[in-house]
């Protein structure tokens, strides 16, 4: 089932070691330090982390993962399906593995294929890019077992973060600020009618494991809740297979302002700066621009921290984005939630 290429193979690929080399020569004037082609800050005394990694992805996202890692002197192995055999990211890689037939389910989500395609390549570590299994806590439970190394968060910070309701109550402990709301387990009809008083209206009816504006509906009056609570439950259960919902506070001058994370496994984090993603189609991204509009220094370094506190929060490793909804008209801003993988952007 399995396939190697061998990267002599094929035409335009560029010696690692030899471009590293040619670029350490060019840049050591700065004591150690250079500046790779792709614009990354490299200390070469410090040995690389791995010597061959896996990417477990297809497309520009694993073109750029091996483009970066072969000026940082890493060796690529790539996978691929029946679909993808001449793809570009196959004949940039050093080997390239097939996994299976061109349906994703039947190749790209397949983790025992990866996995064995990483052993039989001797692959330290295995980056996932973003889609297919990038934000998927049982394949990075099944590589720490199987000895591989996850670029990127610990399976437990993917749950949490995985999950609306269990990381707003990990971001109030925090400190980080989320919107006013019910984010409870009592799912009763009783109960939420309940609390959507007490929050008032109009208010936000979310799925607890919703993503991509599936499971929401903007209700403005108490006779409109029950049949939007309905179509929330319902369209919850059909996308995620699962209907409990949470309740918040509906901001009617909203923007929508996003922080670029990293992390080490020291329990180190930065961000850096954000981006303005407030121009939607059916709670979709269409425009994104940053710097953020109107964002002065000070409220830029009070949501880049909250950001940093909410990735600590939950030992966060590796790049991932905070999401955060700003109210216009008070100028107060919430946590809304994590995405525990490199950003599509």
């Amino acid at each position: 089932m399995l396939r190697f290429i061998n990267a002599k193979q094929r035409r335009g690929i560029i010696d690692a070691p030899r471009l590293v080399a040619r670029l350490q020569a060019r840049n050591m004037s700065s004591g150690g330090m250079y500046q790779t082609e792709c614009g990354l800050y490299v200390d070469s005394q410090l040995p690389p982390n791995f010597s061959k990694i896996l990417i477990a992805n297809r497309g520009e996202i694993a073109c750029r993962v091996i483009r970066t890692a072969r000026e940082l002197g890493v060796k690529t192995v790539a996978v691929f399906s029946d679909a993808d055999a001449h793809a570009e990211h196959v004949r940039m890689a050093d080997e390239a593995v097939r996994i299976g037939e061109p349906p994703a389910a039947e190749s790209y989500l397949v983790t025992e294929r990866i996995i064995q395609a990483a052993k039989d390549t001797g692959a330290q570590a295995i980056h996932p890019g973003y889609g297919f299994l990038s934000e998927n806590a049982e394949f990075a439970d099944a590589l720490a077992e199987a000895g591989v190394k996850f670029i990127g968060p610990p399976s437990g910070a993917i749950r949490d973060m995985g999950s609306k309701s269990a990381s707003k109550i990990i971001m109030t402990d925090a400190n980080v600020p989320v919107v006013p709301g019910y984010h409870g387990e009592d799912q009763s009809e009783e109960k939420l009618v309940a609390e959507a008083t007490k929050i008032g209206y109009p208010l936000m009816i979310k799925a607890v494991l919703g993503g991509g504006g599936k499971g929401m509906r903007i209700v403005t009056s108490a006779e409109e809740f029950l049949p939007m609570l309905d179509a929330a439950k319902r369209e919850s259960m059909k996308s995620f297979k699962d209907d409990n919902v949470l309740l918040e506070r509906y901001i009617q001058r909203p923007r929508h302002i996003e922080f670029q994370v990293f992390a080490d496994q020291h329990g180190n984090a930065v961000h850096l700066f954000e981006r303005d993603c407030s121009v939607q189609r059916r709670h979709q991204k269409v425009l994104e621009e940053a710097p953020a509009p109107g964002m002065s220094p000070e409220l830029r370094a009070k949501m880049g921290q909250s950001a940093v506190d909410a990735a600590k929060a939950v030992g966060y490793e590796g790049a991932g984005t905070v999401e955060f909804i700003f109210d216009a008209e008070t100028n107060d801003y919430f946590f809304m939630e994590m995405n525990t993988r490199l950003q599509v952007e």
